[in-house]
């Protein structure tokens, strides 16, 4: 008995002596956490089908399934894509940036991990995987302000992680390994992987196919890693070499390729722990697709809390997750420190939503610049008949119609996001009918009420864009009108299409209400207009447009001095403009009080200036610039359109008789009119694509000047 107990102390001894070894010990039968990726190239959402890849239909049916905008810098290829992701912002790559190789392998007779040690000084292991054109891929990005790619690696480096790449899209006499871009860190190295010939095998009815069992086999060799990348790239080849099929032969490759790659997923399934994260991502979408507009391409994560459908907080759109958004979700997984910016939402019938919102999304792509151009012809075309006829003093009341019947076009295409048409010339016809509709409904009801049918028609446009925005109808954002999903450069808000109609309404209606009768209850009512306006435009939940907030506190600030018949002088533009300081910065405060996944851009860009300075804030002014002169550049017609704007206003602010006399007559419709210029010449200056916001304002001052200088 004596020893028993004896023993017993000096076993419960020996326990508290080495927790550290238990404990160590026990760390080693945890389940090993990692993040699996399996990049297939190429996929699109009507690939997922439960008859043709039956594994992948389960692994979105029990994880989260979204629409991935895959944005770069430049074009959407299978270079730039993945290096965004990398980066966590836009971002390009190479010309040879899918050249990458294991360093131990030979290329042109020469060791891959020579020829980079060479190019840039830094010796690689021959396990790594190098990524060869690292150099000019951060040459390009650095010059052009982008991402910097291999953030993702370099993060999973610092917190001692290590990366794999499996698997390749070569074709005979080309590389192409892509994957490695996404997995790299910021020197171009990957820590491990198998990425060579051996990951090919020649195919019967193709030039050669991945190597499954190859791929299965590399899997288990890398186990061990935390961030495991597998590149399927059949459908990849078959892309590039689609011409040489029938259609019918190709679809027949395409589903045979789909079978292979799903069951290659299943067998890999098996491998994996349940703590284990797995992404599913198409960095491009298929020719075909591409083709037809459908550049949004399905992205499955399975991972716990990951269930239903999936929407990032940069996009704010049920269903569409952006390709910067990617690199904190995977970071989140290792630090929860680092906020995941893809979140799910508990939905029914998932694949048939997202296959509804891919069409819109394709449709406006593919018509949005043609369905503008046409009714932006049809609206030039009846103003300037409605020129003529004021010119000639003849059919008065055809002119006024026409100008009502330009003037509702923003609200018809506004209300056209209610109804799901694809079909051009049915959009075309629906809108203009919807469009006569509107203008007749409010011809009407003047009569009725014996006022101005444009007041009618200003005061509906301003309503229904305030009521979409306070209770996200989603008007403004299927509108055709609109910002371009594809584009990224907004998603939620107020874009300047709308910013611009909404600000050109106000200062109308406003002068319609003050010309008909001038008094100080009136104005008071003015002044409440343009603060709800400015409210709507600026409060972050709402319209959230920096830009649009500084016009329209100053253009319509600038409108409400002349309207209350205060001189304006250096001081009051001076307290206008400290005023719009302040406006903005609450709204900076505002957002930066809110959870960081959901701040705008605003509250991301005074982060980004607290934390880079100066520095930052010239790389923010200089992408302003350059977005501007794209936009301008877009076409002879932004040189015309800013050129009108000079022209306007030297003619309003150093006017010529007749605009004398109407400044003496009708002093409220002159000071709208200048009001408009200065919005407009705000809305250029302040805003990323403002020559939009000013083309659309310049539809209330010619409007204006129609219906009031010209009988």
């Amino acid at each position: 008995m004596y020893k028993k107990l004896l023993a017993t102390l000096g076993i419960l001894l020996l326990l508290l002596a080495c927790p550290d070894s238990i404990q160590a010990q026990t760390d080693k039968e945890q389940p090993h956490q990692r993040v699996i990726i399996y990049m297939i190239d190429k996929l699109n959402l009507s690939d997922l089908d439960p008859d043709i890849t039956p594994h992948l239909w389960y692994m979105q049916s029990k994880g989260g399934l979204g629409l991935l905008n895959t944005l770069s810098a430049g074009e959407r290829t299978s270079k730039n894509v993945p290096c965004t992701i990398s980066a966590g912002k836009l971002a390009v790559g190479s010309f040879n940036a899918d050249l990458n190789f294991k360093a131990a392998e030979v290329v042109n007779y020469e060791r891959a991990g020579d020829v980079f040690f060479r190019n840039t000084g830094f010796l690689p292991a021959d396990h790594n995987v190098v990524v060869s054109s690292i150099e000019v891929i951060k040459k390009n990005n650095e010059k052009r302000g982008l991402g910097q790619p291999g953030k993702l690696g370099d993060e999973l480096h610092a917190m001692g992680l290590k990366t794999a790449v499996i698997g390749n899209a070569d074709l005979p006499g080309h590389y192409s390994r892509s994957g490695a871009l996404i997995v790299m860190d910021s020197n171009g190295i990957v820590d491990n992987g198998l990425v060579g010939r051996e990951m090919v095998r020649k195919s019967k009815n193709f030039p050669q196919s991945s190597n499954y069992d190859k791929i299965l086999e590399a899997f288990r060799q890398f186990q061990a890693y935390d961030l495991i990348l597998i590149q399927f790239g059949d459908l990849a080849r078959l892309d590039n070499v689609g011409s040489m099929y029938s259609g019918q032969q190709l679809q027949v490759e395409r589903k045979n390729r789909l079978i292979q790659i799903d069951a290659c997923i299943s067998q890999l399934q098996k491998e994996l722990d349940s703590r284990d994260a797995v992404y599913v991502i198409s960095p491009t979408p298929s020719y075909d697709a591409a083709l037809q507009g459908e550049l949004l391409t399905p992205i499955i994560i399975d991972q716990p809390g990951a269930k239903g459908v999936l929407t990032s907080y940069s996009t704010r759109r049920e269903g569409i997750v952006s390709s910067i958004s990617l690199k904190n979700s995977i970071l989140h997984y290792f630090n929860p420190a680092v906020l995941d910016t893809i979140y799910a939402s508990p939905a029914n019938s998932i694949i048939d939503s997202l296959k509804h919102i891919n069409q819109r999304v394709a449709f406006e792509y593919l018509n949005q610049a043609w369905m503008v151009t046409v009714h932006v012809a049809l609206i030039f075309l009846l103003l300037l008949v409605a020129l003529a006829a004021r010119l000639k003093n003849i059919y008065p009341e055809i002119a006024e119609f026409l100008i009502l019947f330009a003037v509702a076009m923003p609200l018809s295409l506004l209300l056209m996001g209610n109804f799901d048409v694809f079909s051009r010339w049915l959009f075309l016809l629906i809108s203009l009918g919807l469009n006569l509709s509107l203008s007749l409904f409010c011809l009407l009801a003047s009569r009725m009420g014996k006022t101005s049918a444009l007041g009618i028609l200003l005061l509906l446009t301003i309503g229904t864009i305030a009521l979409d925005l306070v209770f996200d109808l989603g008007m403004l954002k299927q509108s055709i009108l609109s910002y371009r999903i594809m584009s990224g450069s907004r998603y939620y808000g107020l874009g300047n299409e709308y910013m611009g109609v909404l600000i050109g309404s106000t200062i109308a209606l406003s002068a319609l209400v003050l010309q008909q009768a001038y008094s100080k209850r009136r104005l008071f009512i003015v002044a409440l207009l343009f603060s709800l306006v400015v409210f709507l435009i600026a409060y972050p939940l709402f319209g959230i447009n920096v830009g649009g907030s500084i016009t329209a506190c100053i253009g319509l600030g600038y409108t409400y001095m002349h309207y209350s018949k205060h001189k304006v002088n250096l001081t009051k533009v001076f307290w206008l403009v400290c005023g719009t300081i302040v406006l903005v910065s609450i709204m900076a405060v505002i957002d930066l009080k809110q959870p960081l996944e959901i701040q705008s851009h605003l509250g991301r860009n005074v982060s980004l200036i607290r934390d880079g300075g100066f520095s930052e804030i010239l790389n923010i002014i200089s992408r302003k610039v350059q977005m501007q002169l794209r936009v301008i550049n877009y076409s002879v017609w932004g040189w015309v359109l800013l050129l009108l704007v000079l022209v306007f206003s030297y003619f309003v602010f150093r006017p010529a008789s007749i605009i004398k006399r109407v400044k003496e007559q009708l002093p409220v419709i002159y000071s709208s009119l200048q009001g408009i210029i200065v919005a407009a010449i705000i809305a250029i200056i302040f805003n990323d694509s403002g020559i939009t916001a000013a083309a659309v304002l310049a539809l209330y001052f010619i409007a204006l000047y129609l219906k009031y200088l010209l009988r």
